[in-house]
């Protein structure tokens, strides 16, 4: 069945690229410029969704979802709020109204359209017969809500009785029974609350660096690009060195934007030869200015030749910082020395290389040490922690089949140990980099399609020096432009830009320039985030991530071109 989605937008540009989507995706739109007209909108044409920006003139988003809401025959129309405010007041104000969802700016095709799916999938299954069922536990006169459909409201019930029968032998006739299940069922609904709020937090962190990660690789993509070009038009003397100085500060703070996205993004799986000392010194260095600033002493004890893990390098770089930044934090309010070291040796009668992380914090009591790797226990006062840091490093080592574990006593530091198995599969070896420059690709007309100005003239710049003829665009609706104009040989397109992203435009081609298809590049600034690198995947595109080298550029170009 065909859906209706009305999208409230007062910016144009924005209403037209939600319009162009959400047609393509197959739903039918209607569009209105603010809150008054679009509640006219939805009287007259009751839709299956709305979409509503906040910030609007004459009634905003959340007087438009207030207004909506209180309207009896249309507050069940589902209510999403597209906004850049995403502060934790901001949301808990939309929900107050009545939100549904939020949507937050800037946000990629591929997301949106996945968003929309699972609102539309929940509205089926209300509709399909969910039940709303207030249910007070517990003396203290609590209420908690549980959601179901008509067959799991039945399972639900007769497995309560169940367990009653279990617990008494009888059905209802104990007071005591009845109340100690109401409160192990209020504190299981509380635990998944918690855990609810505590992915939807990393989801929302690990989006939200991805978007400060783009914008720090597109100005870092143009600090490197310059590097290299004045490398190459000075290649010896004074000048050449502090340009090489440049190019490996601009590479030392791509690692640590990287290194740091691997914290709150969910990598998929992605086993690969790894150097656990090289995993340690990149820990070190993201944390590097908190250790100095909080006047930690850090000492390395790397044995060397350790054999590589087979391991997710991404996994094991969130255990590593966790450790770090648990033995940083426990040494905060400690007397010096406050001593930070890392030792890794191989034990090959167990055939397992082993990390440890010690620190000379005031340690870890008997009690405490039988609860610290409990989802949700934490020690730290209230804000400063999850509890949930230990218990994902754990379930981390272990799904890699090795062991975490701590010792310490009071007063002398502690000391996690992780254990990990040397893998005897291996990955091909990987060829060392090519020390000989790429070949360039002959001559070629191509299209750089990005947001920035300065990564647009920076290509230009990189890819003038092979002879090739640059034009720019600034996002995918200006390039479709461009190609009316004329043809291009390789288009090199941003993934995130506003106007029509770079699956929009790869899309896009596909129905009005099949050729190109083959020869287009996706840049990406966020270090692959998960909608962007499954795309890539789907589409087998060739994908390059900022900031880069003029040879990678010319490997790419050459790989489009089927050249190399």
């Amino acid at each position: 069945m065909e859906r209706t989605i009305l999208v409230v937008e007062d910016s144009r540009t924005q209403a037209e690229r939600l319009q162009l989507l959400l047609d393509v995706a197959g739903y039918r739109v209607d569009v209105a410029s603010n809150g008054r007209e679009g509640l006219e909108r939805a009287r007259l044409s009751r839709p299956d969704l709305i979409i509503s920006d906040v910030v609007m003139p004459e009634m905003d988003g959340y007087d438009f979802c207030r207004a909506l809401k209180s309207t009896e025959e249309l507050r069940r129309i589902p209510f999403v709020l597209l906004t850049q405010r995403g502060a934790p007041q901001d949301v808990i104000r939309g929900f107050q109204c009545g939100a549904d969802n939020f949507i937050t700016k800037p946000f990629e095709d591929d997301l949106l359209l996945e968003r929309l799916q699972r609102i539309f999938a929940h509205l089926e299954l209300r509709q399909g017969g969910r039940l709303d069922v207030e249910i007070t536990l517990g003396s203290g006169g609590q209420q908690i809500v549980i959601n179901a459909d008509k067959q799991q409201m039945i399972e639900l019930l007769f497995s309560t009785l169940d367990d009653l029968v279990r617990l008494n032998g009888q059905l209802a006739e104990s007071q005591r029974v009845i109340e100690d299940y109401a409160r192990t069922l209020e504190a299981q609904v509380q635990e998944r609350t918690e855990r609810l709020l505590q992915t939807e937090k990393i989801a929302t962190m690990g989006l939200l660096l991805a978007g400060v990660a783009h914008e720090l690789n597109n100005p870092l993509s143009v600090v490197k690009g310059h590097a290299d070009l004045l490398q190459l038009a000075v290649p010896e003397g004074p000048l050449a060195v502090r340009a090489r100085k440049i190019g490996q500060a601009a590479e030392r703070c791509t690692r640590i934007v990287r290194n740091f996205l691997s914290l709150a993004r969910q990598y998929p799986p992605e086993r690969k030869a790894t150097r656990l000392n090289q995993l340690v010194h990149e820990a070190v260095e993201l944390l590097g200015y908190q250790l100095r600033t909080a006047g930690l002493e850090v000492r390395l004890d790397l044995a060397q030749d350790l054999p590589p893990l087979w391991a997710d390098p991404h996994q094991l770089n969130q255990v590593l910082v966790n450790l770090i930044a648990n033995a940083q934090h426990a040494m905060r309010e400690h007397p010096a020395p406050k001593r930070l070291t890392m030792t890794t040796r191989e034990d090959r009668a167990r055939g397992q290389v082993v990390l440890e992380v010690a620190d000379t914090g005031p340690g870890i009591a008997a009690e405490v040490q039988a609860k610290i790797f409990e989802p949700f226990f934490s020690t730290k006062e209230p804000g400063e922690g999850t509890g949930l840091g230990l218990s994902i490093c754990r379930g981390i080592v272990e799904s890699h089949d090795g062991t975490l574990t701590v010792r310490s006593e009071p007063g002398r530091g502690a000391v996690f140990t992780v254990d990990l198995p040397a893998g005897t599969v291996w990955e091909p070896a990987v060829p060392e980099p090519a020390t000989e420059p790429a070949p360039q690709a002959g001559a070629r007309a191509i299209l750089v399609v990005d947001d920035e100005e300065d990564v647009r003239d920076l290509l230009a710049d990189l890819l003038s020096i092979d002879g090739h003829r640059v034009d720019g665009a600034q996002n995918g609706l200006a390039a479709l432009d461009a190609l009316r104009e004329r043809s291009y040989d390789v288009i090199i397109s941003d993934a995130r830009m506003p106007g029509l992203d770079g699956a929009g435009l790869y899309r896009r081609l596909q129905a009005e320039h099949p050729e190109l298809t083959r020869r287009f590049i996706m840049m990406t600034g966020d270090a692959m985030s998960a909608p962007t690198r499954e795309f890539i995947e789907s589409a087998r595109l060739v994908s390059l991530a900022k900031p880069f080298a003029l040879d990678e550029m010319r490997r790419v170009i050459r790989q489009v071109l089927g050249e190399g």
